[in-house]
């Protein structure tokens, strides 16, 4: 029974890990289950007592849990297969029997590929499966790191892009009013298009990283999901508020809304479930006090109606990122880039 418990926890182990890091899919089905729980049970005790450094560093610690969950379980399974015999190992010095604790540390030294050389194999059996072990633990550290070193890349790029998207404006109506030149929006298409291999970028590489969904920021500058709904907020005025004559050409805003709802596409597959609560809508009398020419409210709010699951899905992803819901709203988000600002940067050197 232990021979075959243990060998049943490495065939868990190696599918999962060779699922997580060689299949551009997704997760394995056992750390997407008990990360998706992990993060809930976290995010539940965030809303209810907001912490985002806190948030912050459970993002982090969930990947080293990840590797340390793979490694805990194949030696798990080891210990199990050589406990299943009193005689599967023997002393190199005199050939006696090794009992149970002195098995538990002959496999996690042979998983750690480091040879002591203090107990032996017993007969041919152990020493095939002491073979395995070995090679199964270098496999696994293997992996383990080329794994965890383009996540962290990847995470790093992620806090990047939205600090791109930040540096644009805080809200939908202040990319737009930053861009307004008095007579159009001046290079605003050029950043478009620059977002939209970014943005497909990375939302290919949480396809392939779903660890990347739950890292958090815990500034609003630098938090994906208030950029994201930022921009797509944004390129909503622009598609169906912004008056014709004014907006920006078709084959930069048109991409980039694609490659948007292809990230949001790949998030509602796994984790979101669209809220059903709607964000609040884009103020047009803001870009009007900036003079730029808009649709009337009746037209914009039609087009909000077949928006609607699409904002529903934004509203969620603020939510899940432990956000609250109303961060979407104007007047809670307006300081969002403005630490980015000359004049902040300057109060905050000078004494």
């Amino acid at each position: 029974m232990l021979l075959f418990l243990g060998a049943l926890i490495l065939l868990i182990v190696f599918v999962d890990v060779l699922v997580t890091t060689l299949i551009l899919g997704g997760g394995g089905p056992l750390t997407n289950r008990i990360l998706g729980k992990i993060w809930r049970f976290v995010l539940r005790i965030h809303h209810w007592h907001p912490n985002h450094h806190l948030l912050f560093l459970i993002s982090w610690l969930l990947l080293i849990f990840t590797a340390w969950l793979w490694f805990s379980l194949a030696f798990l399974g080891w210990c199990l297969i050589f406990s299943s015999s009193d005689q599967a190992l023997v002393k190199a010095s005199t050939g006696e029997y090794a009992n149970l604790w002195e098995r538990i540390y002959f496999v996690l030294y042979t998983l750690s590929t480091l040879g002591l050389g203090d107990f032996e194999p017993s007969n041919t059996f152990w020493q095939f499966a002491t073979a395995i072990a070995s090679i199964s633990g270098f496999a696994l550290l293997s992996l383990i790191i080329t794994y965890l070193l383009p996540v962290v890349s990847a995470a790093t790029n992620k806090r990047q892009l939205a600090l791109y998207i930040s540096s644009l404006g805080g809200t939908p109506e202040e990319i737009l009013t930053r861009a307004w030149n008095g007579k159009d929006f001046g290079q605003l298409n050029q950043h478009f298009i620059s977002l939209t291999s970014q943005i497909t970028l990375l939302g290919e590489q949480h396809v392939t990283y779903p660890i990347l969904y739950y890292f958090h920021s815990a500034e609003r500058s630098r938090s994906f999901a208030l950029s994201l709904v930022a921009l797509d907020e944004a390129l909503t005025l622009l598609s169906y508020g912004v008056s014709t004559s004014v907006r920006p050409d078709p084959a930069s805003i048109g991409p980039l809304r694609r490659a948007n709802a292809s990230f949001l596409k790949t998030l509602t597959s796994a984790y979101l479930k669209p809220s059903r609560h709607c964000l609040p809508p884009p103020s047009l009398e803001e870009l009007r006090a900036y003079g730029i020419p808009t649709v009337s409210h009746h037209k914009f709010e039609e087009a909000l109606e077949m928006l609607e699951l699409r904002r529903r899905a934004l509203l969620t992803l603020i939510w899940e990122d432990g956000w609250p819901s109303n961060a979407a709203k104007p007047l809670h988000t307006l300081s969002r880039a403005n630490d980015l600002d000359d004049d902040f940067s300057i109060k905050e050197v000078l004494p």
